[in-house]
């Protein structure tokens, strides 16, 4: 029903000269602002997004020609998500909400969301979701062996491991004051407290013991939070270190790499598919 309005609308603009002023200004109110790939998205369409979420009609209609290309591509790729997929996100939600599903969906309503729609803009995340999943996916493809190598090659720190750390231990409730001993480690700071000791890596978390062997001897490590305050470590001496070939680092390497380009590869994807796209400006909002 919305789309045959809209296709009116087209008309009504077609003959606006022949038109008296009031009836223009009703006409145009539902009035399209831009076809892609001959799917409309209305004046109103942007107005309303942009009033919902407080932002220009500029970005709107930005975030609206983006979600259409979005389900263009949804639609082209098959990309479907079935009802049991959509339950298990909603009990997800109702339990980091520490509330049952059933009390999750009675909140919902006591605040005016029809159930219904709210399961359709879930469906529609998903769908969104498994696109950007695949988009990634097919873009870290095209990493080759070789980026790989010199990455195992330029971080060798990363791809070994050591049997045990001699380390110094600085902890502190400010950030601030261990990063200023990491830039000045002849820094006096009185709420830094200073321990040493030796961790054995069969006896230790598994993340720190990763911390550890990346970074080098004579080097201080990233600042860690933890539930007391925050804590780093001057790593003094490494003992029976054993390399990782770079076979057994491949698989560490690729998600280190993608890690942090997700965004920026499904941006530039979208970007092609926008520079591609059949776009007619009718009316800017």
């Amino acid at each position: 029903m919305k789309l045959k309005r809209t296709m009116l609308t087209l008309v009504t603009l077609g003959v606006t000269l022949f038109l008296t002023p009031s009836i223009v200004t009703a006409a145009t109110l539902d009035g399209v602002s831009v076809i892609i790939n001959k799917e409309p998205i209305t004046l109103f369409d942007v107005f309303k997004y942009s009033q919902r979420f407080q932002i220009s009609k500029k970005e709107a209609l930005d975030i609206l020609v983006r979600q259409k290309l979005e389900d263009s591509e949804i639609k082209k790729q098959g990309i479907s998500v079935d009802g049991f997929e959509i339950d298990q996100h909603i009990d997800k939600l109702a339990i980091n909400n520490q509330m049952s599903t059933y009390d999750f969906l009675n909140m919902l309503r006591s605040k005016n969301i029809d159930t219904l729609e709210y399961k359709e803009e879930i469906k529609k995340k998903l769908q969104r979701d498994k696109l950007y999943q695949k988009i990634v996916r097919d873009k870290m493809k095209q990493l080759s062996d070789g980026e790989l190598l010199a990455y195992y090659n330029e971080n060798q720190n990363e791809f070994s491991q050591a049997a045990s750390f001699d380390v110094s231990i600085y902890s502190s409730a400010n950030q601030q004051s261990l990063t200023t001993i990491q830039n000045n480690p002849m820094s006096a700071m009185s709420d830094v407290e200073l321990k040493d000791t030796t961790f054995e890596a069969t006896k230790m978390d598994q993340n720190l013991a990763g911390l550890l062997n990346k970074t080098p001897v004579g080097k201080f490590s990233s600042v860690v939070k933890t539930d007391q305050g925050y804590v780093m470590f001057f790593v003094k001496n490494k003992h029976d270190v054993k390399a990782i070939s770079f076979d057994n680092a491949k698989n560490y390497i690729y998600g280190k790499l993608a890690d942090g380009k997700e965004k920026q590869s499904i941006d530039d994807y979208f970007e092609k598919l926008k520079s591609s796209a059949n776009i007619q400006v009718v009316r800017a909002p």
